[in-house]
């Protein structure tokens, strides 16, 4: 409140009459010094402090004519700053007091259990919960899944800037904490590029399972540009922590003698470019792979996975441009497929139970025949052919 005094222009030496205002700020600062030491100010006497501001105030003013100089306007909005003080002090404090409305009506619930509830919001409530209280303001970083849209963040202008802003401020909240799992789903712009190199290394420090990084923009035509995925930053700890990738609008090139994700159960690629050897040497180190999509990643190769895949359930390719399919996978259970018509060797996967396939570029004679001895312990297939190709991307 001293800075206010000190900083009201246009109140000269002769116009500034100090000991009245000192008074005021004397019974004001006694008034909040109770406050602030939880010494609550009965409501009487302090109806009567307040009549007693609001009497002198008036008469101080009204004790001189409207148009006399002395700016008594200029003084009425101070008393009325530091009144307003006061009171708000006042109140606060019979709000938050033992006496008043609990300001966190939650804080008689344990701590694991406000953790639990928490962890079930999604990202952007969970944060919000953080201005609850002071008790409250980091327990958001319980949540196991870290997951950040652009649209829910920033809307439909997809602001790359602000973007960038809201998830360092998240993700240095979370420094040394564990997570499950880091989505970051926003169209890829270059100037990204840095920062979600900065969000692998966050993958490797919070032991990340579970990684998305969907960049794929709704127009896409004619970019080429592609976000290179940052096989470098990775060690051999987070290599195998990884059950999940989901990739779109990348670019995939493994180093030499590269190992792999042994532990990898999922791996979702779309519009990434990959050559057909070095997404054959990868898979062929993903023993445990049970779920395998890639679509619109042009090939223009075959696909042969030397080593077994023995947990595989789920395959499905789309728009591929690729030129064979040769792999084992014995427990396979359904399979997908959407391109030109090619060879596809599925090894002895006797437990097919559904298979979806549509050929363009064929004929269905030709295609029924091609495929005669692919499937044969299918249960349930669906098959489309069309001359045509299809309209894609």
């Amino acid at each position: 409140m001293g800075n206010i005094l000190n900083l009201m222009r246009g109140t000269g030496d002769d116009q500034f009459e100090p000991w009245p205002l000192l008074g005021f700020r004397a019974i004001s600062g006694q008034a909040r010094w109770k406050a602030i030491h939880q010494k609550v100010i009965a409501n009487g006497r302090f109806q009567l402090l307040s009549m007693a501001i609001c009497i002198a105030a008036s008469e101080r003013i009204h004790g001189r004519p409207i148009y006399k100089k002395g700016i008594p306007g200029g003084r009425f909005t101070l008393f009325s700053i530091l009144t307003c003080g006061l009171v708000s002090d006042y109140i606060c404090h019979r709000l938050t007091s033992g006496k008043g409305i609990p300001s966190d009506p939650f804080e008689s619930l344990p701590e694991d259990v406000l953790c639990t509830i928490l962890s079930k919001l999604p990202l952007d409530e969970a944060v919000r919960t953080s201005a609850v209280s002071r008790k409250w303001r980091f327990l958001w970083t319980v949540c196991p899944n870290l997951s950040f849209e652009g649209i829910t963040m920033c809307g439909k202008e997809q602001d790359v800037q602000k973007f960038i802003d809201n998830v360092n401020a998240v993700l240095a909240q979370c420094h040394g904490s564990v997570f499950d799992e880091l989505a970051i789903k926003f169209d890829f712009d270059t100037m990204l590029v840095d920062h979600l190199n900065n969000w692998a290394r966050f993958v490797v420090s919070s032991r990340i399972k579970f990684l998305t990084f969907d960049l794929a923009p709704e127009n896409f035509g004619g970019r080429y540009e592609r976000y290179l995925f940052p096989f470098q930053l990775l060690d051999s700890g987070s290599t195998s922590r990884l059950q999940k990738i989901h990739l779109s609008f990348g670019y995939l090139q493994p180093p030499t003698g590269f190992s792999g994700f042994p532990n990898l159960r999922k791996l979702d690629l779309n519009l990434v470019n990959v050559t057909g050897k070095d997404l054959q040497d990868m898979l062929s180190n993903c023993c445990n792979l049970e779920w395998l999509s890639i679509i619109r990643c042009h090939l223009y190769d075959e696909l042969k996975v030397n080593g077994p895949l023995p947990h595989l359930l789920y395959l499905h390719f789309s728009f591929c441009e690729i030129t064979k399919i040769a792999l084992h996978a014995v427990k396979l259970t359904n399979f997908v497929y959407k391109g030109k018509s090619v060879c596809i060797d599925l090894g002895k996967s006797s437990r097919l139970e559904s298979a979806d396939i549509s050929f363009y570029g064929v004929t269905l004679e030709d295609a029924a025949t091609q495929l005669a001895n692919v499937f044969t312990h299918v249960q349930f297939l669906t098959f489309d052919t069309s001359y045509e190709p299809p309209q894609v991307c």
